[in-house]
Order: structure tokens, then sequence, then C-alpha cells
């Protein structure tokens, strides 16, 4: 009987299921305790078992006098089974093929295409804070002052200034603010050693927060729902890098530390 046993797990079946099958088809109508001990199963494992095969469609139960018995219905419903699944997976196939395109477009096939990651709400910002943290390299941003005041907490904001300066990290900063917020840049350089300048919003006017740090450039928005996106490619950081030294060099310098 093994042979067949073989035949019924090669069609989808577990062991036990295709034992009981097996049993049950040769018993015809036989209860719980019978099916058990022609198989040698443990009673409440059989009945685990029965359930799984009636779902699969291959027994069934009837009552006899207030007591429950099982039948195992025909070989070929195991057919029939078995062109269920295939009918399900072709149909699953298909669907997928329809996608096709969709998941190649997100497939990066490129070394060099550039990988990009959001991050949502103020976890999302806080994950990508540290994420920014970690990653070697000088930084270069132009960051609304009020804007970011107001999302951080005075904590949360001198945490990052202060990991950023363990980790060595050298930046420049362009303060994009209503009015320049002077003792805050001038401790700023005299604490960690960046270089800052200020811009008027109306040179400027930017309410999201940029900055590029070695390949990589980070985005955080901080309007409605906080969102933030990272992008890694050289050439991307490069060009933003270009940019943010023409807006640098563009600064006024009377407001600027050093």
């Amino acid at each position: 009987m093994q042979h067949l046993v073989d035949q019924l797990v090669h069609a989808g079946l577990s062991e036990r299921e295709a034992k009981v099958y097996l049993v049950s088809l040769s018993l015809g109508e036989a209860n719980v305790q019978e099916i058990a001990h022609a198989t040698q199963i443990m009673r409440t494992t059989v009945y685990n078992v029965i359930d799984g095969l009636v779902e699969h469609g291959l027994m069934k139960s009837v009552e006899r006098k207030g007591k429950k018995f099982y039948i195992a219905e025909s070989p070929e419903h195991v057919v029939t089974m078995l062109k269920s699944k295939a009918d399900a997976l072709l149909k699953r196939m298909e669907s997928l093929e329809e996608s096709l395109p969709e998941f190649m477009a997100v497939e990066n096939k490129h070394k060099d295409r550039p990988r990009v990651y959001y991050f949502e709400g103020k976890e999302g910002i806080k994950q990508l804070s540290r994420r920014y943290e970690e990653v070697s390299g000088d930084f270069f941003e132009i960051a609304p002052y009020d804007k970011i005041r107001e999302f951080f907490g005075e904590h949360e904001f001198d945490s990052h200034k202060e990991t950023l300066t363990k980790n060595r990290i050298h930046g420049r900063i362009i303060i994009i603010a209503d009015k320049p917020p002077v003792e805050f840049m001038r401790r700023m350089h005299q604490r960690f050693g960046w270089e800052i300048r200020y811009m008027e919003p109306s040179v400027a006017p930017m309410d999201g927060h940029m900055s590029v740090k070695g390949s990589e450039v980070y985005g955080f928005s901080y309007e409605g729902v906080p969102m933030g996106v990272l992008i890694e490619n050289p050439a991307l950081a490069s060009a933003m890098h270009r940019v943010f030294e023409m807006a640098w060099e563009s600064a006024p310098t009377d407001i600027a530390f050093p």
C-alpha cells in the first residue's frame, strides 16, 4: 500500500492524510476509533486529519443511530482535487503574467540605477534620521529652520546633532528662516564646527528639507503627513552637491559662521 500512499503524497496530501484516506477507502463506513486503530495514528490526530480531507473533498461524514461515521470519497475525487488546484494555479499564473510589466519596472536591473526608500510619519522620519547619523561623509543641507524646530522636540534635535558630532561628521548648512537665528547659528558653529549661512524665504522658499551625504540624497517634508525619502545614487548625489555649492556661493556672508 505504500506506493499508493506515495502517489497521494505526490498529489499534495500529507503522509497522514494519505494513510487515513486509503484506510477509510478500504473500510467503507468507519468511526474515528476504527480508523485510528487501522492507521496506528492517535485518535485526536485522526480528527484533525479527517477535517483536512473533508476540506479537500475527499471524505464525508454520516450519522447512524446518533453515531458519526466517515466515508472516503471515490478515488476520482483525488483527480478532481488536482484539477481544481491546477485551475487555481493557472489563474494565479495568468494574473501574475498580467502584472509582470509592473514587476519588471520595479526590478533594479542596473547597478547604477538609483535605489529609493520611503519613510512615512514621525517614526519614519526618526528612522531615516538614524540612518543619516550612521552614514559616513560630510553633509550639505538646506534646512527650513522653523519647520524643523516645530517638528522635533528640543531633546530630539539636540540628540541628533550630538550624534553627528560624535561620529565626527562635518557639515555645511544653509538655514532658511523668517528671521536669522543668529545665536543658534553661532552656537552650532562653535559647538559642532559646522559652517552655516542664512537665506531669507523670499530668496529660497522651502518647506522641505534637503541634504546630501556621501552618495545619498535625503529629502524631508513636514507638511501634513510627514514624509522622508532616501535616494542612493552617486551621480545624483554629486549633481545635488553641485547645486548646493551654487546655493552656498549665492548665500549672503553678512550672517555666516565662520
